[in-house]
């Protein structure tokens, strides 16, 4: 993982990161703060929290500690955060591809993002990236495609380290518009699953393009397609499924912080505004950027009615023939 850089660190010296004096009149204790991410060190949550994480502690004019909760692709944090006292000292950062998990197991899901969680803003979107080891020697779908083909079944597996979510089933669909059925093996987060791809223990691997960008440029792991409607600006070389002629399978996630519910309405005002503040800044914007992160701040209600559409959207992807989903529409 690259470390905050130290311009960051030293942000303080913009007029824009000094801590607000209305801030502390919202009623936030006056104590450290806890972030919360649902995935291991070195991710790309992890990696978006921790490059925002100097901005809010400059506004804040307080310790804010970035705590790793890994465990059922973050909805394992999530189910925490709902149980935290709702003061505004514990938040969480949650990409939108965890919570598609309400959808796919709903019964076992351990919490509900519309009730259980207060929205605080989305910070940016994202794209999902499917990845393969340079080992195999490919550097288009169309080559892997064949490659898949013409040997044993073990090379249709692909490594996820998100299960049941869209970075699993991206790549699921993906395979299926070549009429190959990639079968996914799971990982303890993208850190173990990118050092596989580099050492050529495992041939593909699907996950939020921050987690692969920069072993792509250093040629650790080639990404071969995202799921963008248009090239990300950091990877001009890399091409869409809607390039790849594959429209329905386009789709754009999102990074937003939450709060347990019941957080008092000034305090998320007053989270939204530090947030943004914080992420729109000239080094957070531009370490975000180099990973892929298209920076955009949303005020909470937006957070909500983004997050209901989606479940239509990603309704409607999982009901593709060949994905499982919670009305037994699909199958595996």
């Amino acid at each position: 993982m690259t470390p905050v850089s130290r311009r960051a660190v030293l942000a303080s010296g913009s007029l824009a990161l000094l801590p607000t004096p209305a801030f502390a009149q919202s009623g936030l204790p006056d104590r450290a703060v806890r972030l919360w991410v649902g995935f291991a060190a070195g991710g790309g949550s992890d990696v978006v929290a921790r490059a925002i994480t100097p901005g809010i502690q400059q506004r804040l004019g307080r310790p804010v500690t970035v705590e790793n909760r890994p465990g059922a692709a973050g909805a394992t944090m999530g189910a925490s955060l709902k149980k935290a006292a709702p003061d505004g000292t514990t938040i969480g950062l949650l990409p939108s591809t965890t919570l598609i998990g309400q959808l796919t197991s709903p019964a076992t899901f351990p919490f509900d993002p519309l009730h259980d969680l207060a929205p605080l803003g989305i910070v940016g979107t994202f794209e999902t990236a499917f990845v393969v080891s340079p080992s195999i020697g490919v550097r288009t779908l169309a080559e892997y495609v064949q490659w898949v083909k013409d040997g044993p079944p073990d090379r249709r597996r692909f490594g996820t380290a998100a299960p049941q979510t869209f970075s699993q089933y991206f790549a699921q669909l993906l395979g299926r518009q070549y009429d190959i059925a990639l079968v996914p093996a799971p990982f303890r987060g993208t850190g173990p699953l990118s050092s596989d791809l580099g050492q050529g223990r495992i041939p593909a691997g699907c996950g939020g393009l921050a987690s692969f960008v920069h072993q792509h440029r250093g040629g650790k792991l080639r990404i071969l397609a995202t799921s963008g409607a248009a090239r990300n600006p950091v990877l001009p070389d890399v091409p869409t499924v809607v390039e790849l002629g594959f429209p329905g399978l386009q789709l754009i996630d999102w990074y937003a912080f939450f709060a347990p519910a019941g957080l008092p309405s000034p305090l998320i005002a007053h989270w939204n505004r530090e947030l943004r503040i914080a992420v729109e800044s000239r080094d957070t914007q531009e370490q975000l950027t180099q990973y892929g992160v298209i920076v955009g701040v949303t005020k909470p209600d937006e957070c909500t009615v983004r997050l209901a559409s989606d479940f239509v959207r990603w309704r409607t992807l999982l009901d593709m023939p060949g994905i499982r989903t919670a009305n037994g529409g699909g199958q595996e």
